[in-house]
């Protein structure tokens, strides 16, 4: 006696949809361990990478976080959330996160309200806005200067210095002339990131004066022209961009030295907003 064909043909079927159903568990398995990067995370790593791979940026993780940005805060301030000096919470708000309608509310108006800005902490970690992407747009080189100059001031510590400045240095001083200084300081630093941004800049091969163009970009997108005062944490316009176009004219005619890469590997986590950059342990 012949038996039908089909009882085959069902094992077949079966057999793939068994085979189907174990690729499906399998990717959903890997996407779970690998979770998609939002458009403005995949640029930063892109940039990040090529930054990493021309300078020597030492053995400590580096960290990234895009958030809400300062405009964010003074929304806040705006609804009554918060009073002015406690309102850093909602600037560092996660922009990709849902959370009440108020609060999305006010990171869709920082989304598009808000201007290019970039902070950095003593532990190693690098905040820029979610605006600045949409700013910037294609100009991600602009957007690697920004990321060098936050680079340089953890490179040199700078929050620790400046900490160090004030409570040891300068601490014999009249409060007032503290005062002073420690805006001094803060200026003299910023010029400090400026000029070792540029160098960072020069070895990862991006050309001209690109920093220069992103300062006087930056200051016009953000619509600032202050000149430098007593209390200014940073130079105001014309001396900032007087004094990095002076170093970009010592810089062409003694480029940097070439130094070793870093070596690192990035991972993304949704849950903490954060980017890291661990380097290769020698």
């Amino acid at each position: 006696m012949t038996l039908p064909a089909w009882p085959k043909a069902s094992q077949a079927i079966g057999c793939t949809l068994l085979a189907m159903g174990l690729g499906a568990l399998g990717l959903a398995a890997w996407r779970a361990g690998h979770p998609p990067l939002p458009a403005e995370y995949a640029t930063l790593r892109a940039v990040m990478g090529r930054l990493a791979q021309h300078n020597s940026l030492g053995q400590n993780p580096i960290g990234f976080s895009i958030n809400n940005g300062s405009y964010a805060a003074s929304l806040a301030q705006m609804r009554g959330f918060c009073k002015e000096e406690n309102c850093d919470f909602y600037a560092q708000l996660d922009p990709y996160k849902n959370y009440s309608k108020d609060w999305d509310e006010i990171s869709r108006q920082s989304y598009t309200l808000g201007d290019v800005e970039g902070w950095s902490t003593a532990n190693g970690s690098i905040e820029i806005p979610r605006a600045a992407f949409r700013i910037y747009g294609r100009r991600s080189g602009w957007l690697a200067c920004t990321v060098a100059h936050e680079i340089a001031h953890i490179q040199r510590h700078h929050l620790f210095t400046a900490s160090y400045y004030a409570n040891n240095t300068i601490r014999s001083a009249s409060a007032p002339k503290q005062e002073q200084l420690n805006y001094v300081k803060s200026r003299q630093q910023e010029l400090e990131a400026d000029r070792d941004a540029a160098v960072i800049m020069a070895r990862a091969g991006y050309g001209g004066r690109i920093c220069l163009d992103a300062l006087i970009f930056a200051h016009k997108s953000s619509g600032d022209g202050s000149a430098t005062e007593p209390k200014s944490t940073h130079p105001g316009y014309d001396d900032r961009i007087k004094a990095i176009t002076k170093f970009y004219a010592h810089l062409e005619k003694h480029p940097p030295a070439k130094t070793s890469g870093t070596l690192g590997q990035f991972h993304y986590s949704p849950a903490d907003n954060l980017l890291s950059f661990t380097p290769s342990q020698n």
